[in-house]
């Protein structure tokens, strides 16, 4: 019992020290590191306490003589090996039954979106250039990566010539990043953990963040690795779609909501040109401490399920042998 409740703490732990990390890594750390670690990492944090708590919950079932008969398992055998506190049973297992509810309803969601936004992206493509230009009015001049399997990046052609030449490079680059590097899927990633793991809730703006920047990076390394210019021209693209929307945001805003998309000039702008303007970030201690507790985690929920289903089995074999 003691062991298990340590590797569920462990688990807390784990997730908290994501959270309080992961602004930190971000300014330490490559974008293009750092995304990938939190996604991931959160995923496997929120699904190492979910097993666990379903383990429990599975725990306090196996006591019970009316699934215990069905399942095949000796009542006292399981009471042995697996000395889990009714109370806490309980508690984890309707904890986990809520989590794993919210999960698979945000699944549901996103899978919905993102059908969606592929049927939108092959429409628009038509078997062309991922790069899409459409009309538009001023007031919604835009440019954005539409999500999918294909996905492709659409720009409205008022907006694009508004732009300077290093200004429609620096949006192309940035938004060509998203298609290729699957952005979308990071951000969804975290959504999943944060509906398994509501712990992890404020990872979920860091990792867009993180896209953003990761996409800023790649856009300046297509501009001769000219960081200053690059954010120059961020700044500037962000000014220009401003003074062409004219008011306009509410309504593009809300026909954009529907599918999953990633904008180059939409959010943290300032913080984002700031950023390109230092120095280009390299890898971090904290970073590998981070991943290395992640593993930890990881390893220690994975040897305690073990534990665990051993337990049901001495309980079920325990069973046979004595009805033989």
């Amino acid at each position: 019992m003691t062991s298990v409740m340590f590797v569920v703490a462990l688990c807390m732990a784990t997730s908290v020290t994501v959270v309080l990390s992961a602004g930190r890594l971000l300014e330490r750390s490559r974008p293009s590191t750092v995304v990938p670690l939190l996604a991931i990492g959160s995923l496997f944090s929120a699904a190492s306490l979910g097993l666990l708590l379903a383990l429990l919950g599975k725990a306090v079932a196996s006591t019970l003589p009316e699934i215990a008969s069905t399942a095949g398992w000796s009542i006292d055998r399981s009471a042995a090996t697996l000395p889990v506190p009714v109370l806490v049973c309980v508690a984890a297992g309707c904890i986990a039954a809520v989590l794993l509810a919210r999960t698979l309803w945000r699944a549901g969601r996103i899978s919905v979106l993102l059908v969606k936004s592929d049927r939108l992206g092959r429409r628009l493509r038509a078997g062309g250039s991922p790069i899409v230009f459409v009309d538009s009015d001023e007031a919604q001049a835009d440019a954005y990566t539409l999500a999918g399997i294909k996905g492709c990046v659409v720009i409205s052609r008022q907006f694009f010539s508004a732009l300077g030449p290093r200004e429609q490079q620096m949006l192309t680059g940035h938004e060509l990043s998203h298609l290729r590097r699957r952005h979308h899927l990071y951000i969804h990633a975290v959504d999943l953990a944060v509906a398994a793991n509501p712990i992890l809730t404020r990872v979920a703006p860091v990792i867009r963040l993180g896209v953003e920047r990761w996409a800023d990076e790649d856009a300046a390394a297509m501009m001769a690795g000219d960081r200053a210019s690059a954010a120059t021209a961020l700044a500037s693209t962000a000014l220009t779609r401003a003074s062409l929307r004219r008011g306009g945001e509410g309504a593009v805003t809300k026909g954009k909501g529907a599918v999953p998309v990633l904008a180059v000039a939409t959010s943290h702008v300032a913080q984002r040109a700031r950023a390109l303007l230092s120095p280009a970030p390299q890898r971090s201690v904290l970073t590998v401490l981070v991943a290395a507790l992640m593993t930890a985690t990881c390893i220690a929920t994975l040897a305690t399920a073990l534990h665990l289903h051993a337990g049901f089995e001495h309980a079920e074999i325990f069973q046979h042998i004595t009805h033989q």
